[in-house]
């Protein structure tokens, strides 16, 4: 089923979000406008401490809008920014608990920094108490994106992806620098844990995980537009 018609929907309601220290980009994910256009869903660990939260101005490549963060889940891995003013088109958000696995389902953000939105289509692979489980390419940015049904309605946010480590490579990876002589300057372990936390970043076994919209109830009372 071509997605061409759900896309253009959503496209206007997916941001990218931005975490700044100054004019240094700290780190990046994506978000879902939503309520009045002021305030953007995305995950808790896009928010980092120290740091503005922003999203990369739509209308002006290369600037940024900053906002503030209203609400904080950890739990759920759930954080709603709000803005000065609208920043998008808000998108429309149901109630995940009428999924079924098999469901369509696409996938909007901003993966490996990139600048403009990529859609992934997908389908729920497995329904947990926390997570719906979807087939599609998750990588490092896609965090915060949200997760729609085929007739363009939000269900979930995509907050992770699959990825697991050998005993061995888990026992390197927590290994102390410099328990290995180095080689021409070099600490082997030092590089071989950069090489694994770029692995677990960008590496991709094809299954990703979102938290499901039942899970935002508690926004009920920030919001005058939440679930249906």
């Amino acid at each position: 089923m071509p997605l061409t018609q759900s896309y253009s929907r959503v496209k206007d309601g997916v941001v990218q979000v931005l975490a700044l220290n100054g004019s240094t980009l700290v780190s990046f994910g994506s978000g879902s406008v939503i309520d009045d256009g002021c305030k953007v869903l995305t995950c808790e660990h896009c928010v980092i401490a120290g740091t503005q939260a922003a999203i990369a101005d739509p209308r002006n490549p290369g600037r940024a809008l900053f906002g503030n963060a209203i609400f904080v889940d950890k739990a759920n891995d759930i954080a709603v920014l709000e803005f000065p003013n609208p920043v998008g088109t808000a998108v429309e958000l149901v109630n995940s608990s009428k999924c079924q696995i098999g469901n369509g389902a696409f996938v909007v953000g901003f993966p490996m920094g990139v600048n403009e939105q990529t859609l992934f289509s997908a389908h729920i692979a497995s329904i947990t108490g926390s997570h719906l489980r979807i087939d599609a390419s998750v990588n490092h940015g896609n965090s915060g994106g949200p997760l729609f049904d085929l007739d363009g309605r939000q269900i979930g946010i995509v907050n992770a992806k699959h990825g697991s480590l050998s005993q061995f490579l888990t026992q390197v990876k927590d290994a102390k620098p410099g328990a290995m002589m180095s080689i021409g300057g070099i600490d082997p372990v030092k590089t071989i844990q950069v090489l694994i936390q770029e692995m677990q970043k960008n590496l991709n076994l094809g299954i990703g995980y979102a938290v499901p919209t039942e899970k935002i109830k508690p926004l009920h009372a920030i919001l005058t537009k939440c679930v249906k």
